[in-house]
């Protein structure tokens, strides 16, 4: 096989790759219905076990995803929910937290594995990190400052 046609060769399966990460768009690996468990941390250092699921669905052009996130313990409930776009590396939009009706504004980056970002709203602030596992894990933490609960940390399975 020439050099020339393995040039070619490994072009047209790089052009192929980054064609199948656009169709789908960065937020493809985050899209699916999730269940888990993770922990609660409040200012005090009280902790407790939660329960949670989520449901990502990002849209047909790949840009933007709506986020739903839902978290009980025996004393805490949260359900959050961002509608989020991208430039394919920023992210912005805005959330939601339906039991506490607070709303404010999201920003951050993006890559196809990971979310960081950063909620804001009068009076409070938390930093998100989303992260895709190889394995169709979903971890999420979220360190939150002007509130009582101040740590949360899931991890769910598809």
């Amino acid at each position: 096989m020439s050099r020339f046609v393995k040039i070619a060769a490994v072009a047209l399966v790089g052009a192929f790759l980054v064609s199948s990460v656009s169709a789908g768009g960065i937020f493809s690996a985050f899209g699916g219905s999730y269940r888990g468990t993770g922990r609660v941390s409040d200012v005090n250092g009280k902790s407790e076990p939660l329960t949670c699921r989520s449901t990502n669905a990002p849209a047909p052009d790949g840009i933007a995803m709506n986020l739903s996130l839902i978290c009980a313990s025996d004393s805490f409930r949260v359900d959050f929910h961002a509608d989020l776009y991208t430039d394919g590396q920023n992210l912005h939009g805005a959330w939601s937290e339906t039991t506490r009706s607070v709303n404010g504004n999201v920003s951050g980056t993006i890559t196809p594995s990971v979310i960081e970002a950063t909620t804001s709203a009068p009076g409070f602030s938390a930093k998100i990190v989303i992260q895709v596992e190889k394995n169709g894990r979903l971890e999420i933490t979220l360190s939150a400052d002007g509130t009582r609960i101040n740590h949360v940390q899931v991890t769910m399975k598809k």
